[in-house]
């Protein structure tokens, strides 16, 4: 499995799309050659980020994540990146910015708002690229006004309806032809995991809305990114080992 920076992302995303980005870091060559020689273009992007996705997990639940292998297997490319952050709100921003966390200094959603670094969503719809964000409500309010289109989902207690409703509203999103980039985020995993939950539940329902996001971008000849944010924050992990090497996550790029 090859390596890659999550820094990486928005730099490739702006070279495909033909816009500028103020990041150091420079595109993915192999994953901006293989969205460039599909035929037709693809017209949009999603990325989709499974919070608390990592490496160790992937392989641990092949069978409850049959959906995201296949992606990765036969449909894409898969590498092996390490996170810029242990937590969710940094991590997200330097997928979007191409910035590590000390560099854009976002730290909690509100920050968003306030922060003079502009992501590849508001950059793409200032181009005159579309973009959709599916997110919960603190993380989509900052947002408001600065992009097209936001679908807002209310946190719950039932983070399994959360997810489902986080992935209608990205079917939505992805189907409407204005719109050429999205951003989604999955929670189940994460929640499972700081709860103590059925990891392996948490895997299968997870698998199931990707494989209904796939479907939608596959019916848009589109090309759909998965990464993780960070390591998952395993109390037994956390106890024996802490935060000093944090495990690498998953990014696969497929063209479903």
């Amino acid at each position: 499995m090859l390596p890659c920076s999550l820094l990486q992302i928005a730099p490739t995303l702006a070279a495909f799309f033909g816009i500028p980005l103020a990041s150091p870091e420079l595109p993915a060559r192999s994953i901006l050659d293989f969205m460039n020689t599909r035929d037709p273009r693809p017209p949009v992007v999603v990325l989709l980020v499974i919070d608390s996705l990592d490496l160790e997990l992937y392989g641990q639940f092949r069978a409850e994540l049959p959906v995201l292998h296949a992606l990765a297997d036969r449909y894409g490319l898969i590498f092996s990146a390490k996170p810029v952050s242990s937590h969710t709100t940094p991590a997200i921003a330097s997928l979007l910015t191409g910035l590590p966390p000390e560099a854009h200094g976002i730290v909690v959603s509100a920050d968003v708002g306030t922060s003079t670094f502009k992501s590849i969503l508001e950059l793409l719809d200032e181009a005159g690229h579309r973009t959709a964000a599916v997110l919960n409500a603190s993380g989509a309010e900052p947002l408001i006004g600065r992009m097209s289109h936001i679908y807002s989902v209310e946190d719950r207690e039932d983070i399994i309806a959360y997810d489902a409703l986080i992935t209608a509203h990205t079917r939505t999103a992805v189907s409407n032809k204005e719109v050429q980039f999205v951003l989604a985020h999955l929670r189940t995993i994460d929640r499972f995991a700081h709860r103590g939950g059925d990891l392996r539940l948490a895997a299968r329902v997870v698998d199931s809305n990707v494989q209904e996001i796939a479907r939608a971008v596959h019916e848009r000849r589109g090309i759909l990114i998965v990464c993780g944010d960070h390591e998952a924050h395993l109390p037994a992990r956390r106890a024996l080992h802490g935060f000093a090497s944090p495990i690498s996550v998953p990014l696969i790029v497929a063209a479903p």
